[in-house]
This record gives C-alpha cells, structure tokens and sequence, in this order.
C-alpha cells in the first residue's frame, strides 16, 4: 500500500502465551493495549502484523564483503543453495539485515517468511508484516524465553538487535529443550555471532521449576519479567505474504471500479444538472422575451397602425402608383405596330389592361415584358387566354394584383 501512513493510524496484533493481543499507538506515547483478540481478522483499520516465529525462519551469517549493495545477493544465494528460498519469491519472502560491518565482512541476519500462512493473518487491511522479535524491546546481549502458541520461543540478541529467534519443538521446559538451547548458542558462539550473554531473561506465566531447569541447565542469571509491549520497528519489514499480496491487488482493482464508477456518476450528474440548468436558462429567456413583448407591444401595435395606413394611401402618395405613371410604363412596352390598349383602369383594387394583338403570341409576349418591367413589379400578373377574333386578331386581358394595399 502506497504511501505514508501516520503511527497513530496504526494497529498491530500480536501472539504471546497463546492468545492474540491487539495494540495502538497513540501520538507520542507508548503502544496502548486494546483487548484480547480471537483472531487478527476481527481488527479494523490498517494493521501492522507481528508475524510469529513459526511462520519464518532466521539465518544469521558471516559475509566476505564490506560492500552493502553486494551483501543481499551474496546472502540469498547462500539461502538459495539450502533451499530456503526461491528467486521467483525473493522479493517478498526474504528480509536481509545487515547488523555489523568490519572491514573484510559484514554481520548479516536473513528472515525468511515461510510459504505456509496461517490463515487467520491473510488480512487485506494489513499494512506490514514484522519479525515478532523486531516488535519488541529486547534486552542488550540476552537470551530471552517465552510461550507462542503453547510452544517454548527463544531469542537471542547481540546487543539490542535479535541475532537468532525460533519456535523449538517442546511445549514445556524440559531437559531436550535446555539442550535444545544450548546447541543453538554452541553454534552462535562457535561462529562469534553473539557477544557473552548477560542473563536470561524470561517473559510471561512460567512455574518456579521451570524457571529453576533453565537456569541451572543454561548457567545464566535469569530476570523474570512480564511481557512488554510492542514498539513499530524503525525500518520496515520487506516481508509480505503472496496471500496478502493477492488480497491488496484485488482491493486497488476494487478502488479503481469504484473510481470509475464514481467518476461516470459525476459526469452523469454533471450532464444532467446541465441539461436543467440549460432548460431553467431558456425558461428565464422565454419569461424576459416574453415580458419584453408584452412591454413592447403597444409600440409595435401603433407602428402597425402607422404602416396599414400607409398602404391605404401608397397608391395616393406615391408617384409611382399614379395611374398616369403606370399608363406610361405600359404604354412604352407596346410594340410599334400590330398592338394597342382598348382600356386601362382600376376596377376593386386591381389594374386591368384590355387590347388587341396582331396574334396571341404578341399578347403573350406582352404579359411577359410587363412582368419582366422593374417599373411594375409591385403587381402580381395574370393574364387569361386570349380571345381570337375572325379576322385573326387576339383581344386580351392583363390584370395586376397590387402587392401593397388594395385600392377600390
């Protein structure tokens, strides 16, 4: 999960003495307990896990190099010749953890997550996955005993830092597991991972005899003590389990959807508000134009008048509507030969133009030159057929419907 996550925001769950514990932490205090758990699963909010021993295995070792870049594939490949890892895991499988530097070699502590989650710690809202020892405050140079899940848990630590941690195969303290123990800190010591241990230090509910074999079994000044509460680890953990890397991919898919959706939401709502918005502008134009009409229409209702009134007087006002003008006009349109006027007056409204032609084409022709005359386009022309005479001549009729008021 990207990005910075405030302490605060953080829960962690944990197993000691078999049960689950979960804890928070408030600002600029120490981890808080919150209650006993059934399981890790019924905490909300981001989680940081502190994995158990059983679910890894720590290996510490000495490295030829004082080259930190070349530290990590030095240590994996070791690990992948004992078969602890595979490369195609590595990323999320393998923490490296270099805990001291001298100068031809490198202390290295390798924490190896196990295939095998326990499924009650496949959390999607899980944030981390530490070490259990990295969780907590280890005392400096000790070997530190306690009960996960009804079996005994060693650490051991080389100064404040865990050198070694794993669950053993004995659920009490018995003499196997005291010399269980003691191979373990034969082979630390052998190898000089560990400095000359301080005491031993024992943590939670143990009886008296158990105290008692483990101290005469390990020669060590014991310090019996409650378990302490955790602490978030300064450095990260690259730990990660592929169950848990399925659950988070399937979440930032399921945060993507519901972006999407709720993108295609806001844009649908934006269209919509639009589109009313739209129509309550246009409602608020049809109200102005129509109350502008309403204002205007007195206006507009008198310069009507004014213009009726004007058409009934064109044909009194304007020279070009004087019957003599328009006598003119036609009569310049006569051919000059084989055509004349018999009549030419104004009967309701209209102008009516009577004459004979030589023959019906001429009088066609002559209907279509008063059309075309720019003098007389203010009329609507018709002109009926022709009637032919004995004699051959065409008498015809051109009446002229005024497109402007009509006067009687």
């Amino acid at each position: 999960m990207a990005g910075k996550i405030e302490r605060s925001q953080l829960s962690l769950v944990r197993c000691m003495n078999g049960n689950w514990e979960h804890w928070n932490f408030p600002a600029s205090k120490r981890a808080q307990f919150v209650r006993r758990i059934e399981s890790p699963k019924t905490v909300g909010g981001q989680v940081v896990v502190a994995l158990p021993l059983r679910q890894t295995v720590s290996y510490a070792t000495w490295v030829p190099t004082a080259d930190r870049q070349l530290v990590p594939e030095m240590v994996q490949l070791q690990l992948e010749k004992r078969g602890l890892v595979q490369r195609q895991s590595v990323d999320s499988s393998l923490d490296v953890r270099i805990l001291e530097v001298q100068e031809e070699r490198s202390l290295v502590l390798a924490i190896v997550l196990l295939p095998d989650l326990a499924p009650e710690l496949a959390l999607e809202n899980a944030v981390r996955f530490e070490p259990e020892p990295f969780t907590l405050p280890l005392p400096q140079d000790r070997l530190i005993v306690w009960r996960e899940r009804q079996r005994l848990a060693v650490t051991i630590s080389r100064g404040r830092d865990p050198i070694h941690f794993q669950v053993l195969s004995a659920e009490e303290v018995s003499n196997e597991s005291v010399n269980e123990i003691r191979c373990i800190l034969l082979q630390l010591e052998s190898q000089r991972m560990i400095n000359e241990l301080l005491g031993l230090a024992i943590w939670g509910d143990f009886t008296d005899a158990e105290v008692e074999l483990l101290q005469q079994g390990l020669g060590l000044k014991t310090f019996r003590e409650s378990l302490p509460p955790p602490s978030l680890p300064t450095t990260a953990s690259k730990l990660l389990p592929p169950q848990v890397s399925v659950l988070h991919e399937k979440a930032r898919r399921r945060r993507r959807i519901r972006r999407l959706i709720a993108a295609a939401a806001g844009a649908y709502l934006f269209a919509v508000l639009a589109i009313i918005g739209y129509i309550f502008w246009q409602q608020h134009r049809i109200t102005e134009l129509q109350s502008q009409l309403s204002a205007e229409h007195p206006t507009v209702a008198a310069i009507q008048g004014t213009a009726d009134q004007w058409r009934k007087v064109e044909w009194a006002v304007d020279p070009k509507m004087y019957a003599v003008e328009l006598l003119h006009q036609v009569s310049d349109l006569l051919p000059p030969q084989g055509m004349r006027l018999t009549a030419f007056q104004i009967e309701k409204g209209k102008l009516i133009i009577r004459g004979e032609a030589s023959t019906a084409a001429a009088a066609f022709k002559f209907n279509e030159d008063i059309k075309q005359n720019a003098a007389l386009k203010q009329f609507r022309w018709d002109m009926k057929s022709p009637s032919l005479r004995p004699d051959g001549r065409a008498e015809f009729i051109v009446e002229g419907e005024p497109s402007v008021a009509k006067v009687d």
